[in-house]
């Protein structure tokens, strides 16, 4: 009774990869290529928003710095523990916010030229 049981869904599951192949063919094929155009309509502005993008991250990390020694010193010099681990939390989000604004260009270039 048991190998009816496993016989059909081996039989279905081998219907199911057999017509996902057919109906996939298509969508494997080769996809086109067109060479990069340095005459993209809106470049300027792409490039515009990316240089906001970049400052406003600086000045997030910055912020969250600052924040964070703001409330690290009250937390210490009120007692407060809690204070004092929030700021902690701010000042290391603020270097890691920081490092990756910083990386941003290299990650992204890496990225591209490995493809």
């Amino acid at each position: 009774m048991r190998w009816r049981v496993a016989l059909r869904v081996s039989v279905g599951a081998t219907v199911t990869t057999a017509a996902l192949w057919v109906l996939a063919g298509p969508a494997l094929a080769q996809v086109p290529d067109p060479a990069p155009d340095a005459s993209l309509p809106g470049g300027a502005l792409i490039t515009q928003v990316l240089g906001w993008l970049k400052y406003a991250a600086i000045a997030a990390a910055v912020a969250g710095l600052l924040i964070g020694g703001v409330a690290t010193g009250v937390g210490h010099f009120g007692s407060s523990y809690s204070a004092s681990s929030a700021g902690r939390k701010w000042i290391l989000g603020g270097i890691g916010a920081a490092m990756i604004a910083g990386l941003a260009h290299t990650i992204a270039t890496t990225v591209y030229n490995a493809t």
